[in-house]
């Protein structure tokens, strides 16, 4: 017979498998041989490996059901548990018909007497709103046991009436234009008005040396394409000054230059004598000397948005265009080089000076020497001071 007392009966035990055995006992007959190694044992257990495992800590603990929870299957308090109710002012959203509210039925009638304390309540505000609650014992009995709720139509106050629903304003699309209409510029440059081209490229330029970013949604093909046109415009076909205006030029140059080498201006006698009509003559500019004045502009513009388009490049990506990828330098060289137009010549030497920079040097060096040698002093001594500058 063995038997097992727990000394630590007392004291919290954590363990895989406990077994307390009281007074086990096998019965065997008289002929049986006890010493047989084991084979009759009054307990006989085998636990294989126990292992002991620590559960997670639970951050949330829900309540748990084997079905579904109703209203029909709460459970009754016992006879004779009283609950003191409060009553609270509930308001419902309106309804039109009013309906019953139906407790369940308690098997005895004493229990839904007991359970039955409410008190109803009205609104002294809204007299419309009425109170959601139990009926007395009273009126239990006399329904069968059975509480009621009326619900009425309560009035919200600030509460919207979403039944009004109301129509959202529709705003008519409008087309989102860019920073620079680009299709106008491109018109206003090959119109066949010259002074329409001049107004446009003196725009670009006003703002360009304004604020460089401006210049930035100028820098497209079709802008660059256009000022190159302007440059290499054919202007042999064009009509140009007649010989009265040239004569009428020649005598208002001369009287300017007599009034400012003169020391008494007021008392200088003038060497011609020139009427209103030549004066107006005079001012006229023929279609050939306008084309020729535009090419000057597009010589300019197209320096100052090559500029910025070098200077953004440089600060994007750290390279340096070289000079023969800069747009319209191949039409300022050309410029330079092939147009009889002093005037012409000598603003092709005025761009190329202010895109110049040190990586362009062996390059405008040769261009400036190139046009050291003019037949026209002008164009020669431009020259000489653009090459003078670069050497700096």
């Amino acid at each position: 017979m063995i038997q097992s007392i727990d000394s630590n009966i007392n004291k919290p035990n954590y363990n895989a498998v406990r077994i307390n055995i009281a007074k086990p006992e096998l019965n065997v007959g008289e002929n049986t041989v006890t010493n047989d190694n084991g084979i009759f044992n009054a307990v006989d257990i085998n636990i294989d490996n126990p292992t002991v495992k620590t559960e997670p800590k639970k951050i949330y603990d829900y309540p748990e059901a084997e079905s579904l929870v109703t209203f029909d299957n709460i459970r009754p308090l016992p006879h004779g548990f009283h609950v003191a109710y409060q009553t609270t002012n509930v308001i419902l959203p309106k309804i039109e018909n009013e309906y019953e509210v139906e407790a369940p039925e308690t098997k005895e009638t004493e229990e839904a007497e007991d359970v039955a304390e409410v008190e109803e309540e009205t609104t002294e505000n809204n007299d419309s709103e009425e109170i959601i609650g139990a009926a007395s014992p009273e009126e239990g009995e006399k329904k069968n046991n059975r509480l009621y709720a009326r619900v009425t139509s309560p009035s919200f106050t600030g509460v919207e009436d979403k039944t009004k629903i109301q129509k959202p304003e529709i705003v008519p699309s409008e087309d989102i234009l860019p920073e620079v209409d680009i299709p106008l510029v491109t018109s206003n440059l090959t119109s066949t008005d010259f002074d329409v081209q001049a107004q446009q490229m003196e725009e670009i330029a006003r703002v360009s040396l304004d604020n460089p970013e401006n210049a930035v949604p100028y820098i497209v093909r079709d802008v660059f394409t256009s000022l190159i046109e302007i440059a290499q415009k054919d202007t042999r076909n064009f009509t140009p000054p007649t010989e009265e205006q040239i004569e009428a030029r020649k005598k208002v140059i001369a009287n300017f230059l007599t009034m400012e080498t003169a020391k008494n201006p007021q008392q200088v006698k003038l060497p011609y004598d020139i009427t209103e009509k030549e004066i107006a003559l005079a001012s006229e500019i023929s279609p050939m000397e306008q084309a020729e004045r535009n090419k000057e502009y597009a010589l300019y513009t197209m320096a100052i948005l090559a500029k910025v388009y070098t200077d953004e490049i440089e600060k994007h990506t750290g390279n340096i265009v070289p000079l023969t990828d800069i747009p319209g330098v191949s039409a300022t060289v050309d410029a330079l080089r092939y147009n009889p137009n002093s005037g012409v010549k000598i603003a092709a030497i005025d761009a190329l000076r202010y895109i110049q920079r040190p990586e362009y040097k062996e390059e405008l060096t040769t261009l400036y020497t190139l046009a050291q040698a003019d037949t026209n002093p002008n164009v020669s001594l431009a020259a000489t001071e653009a090459l003078n500058k670069l050497s700096q």
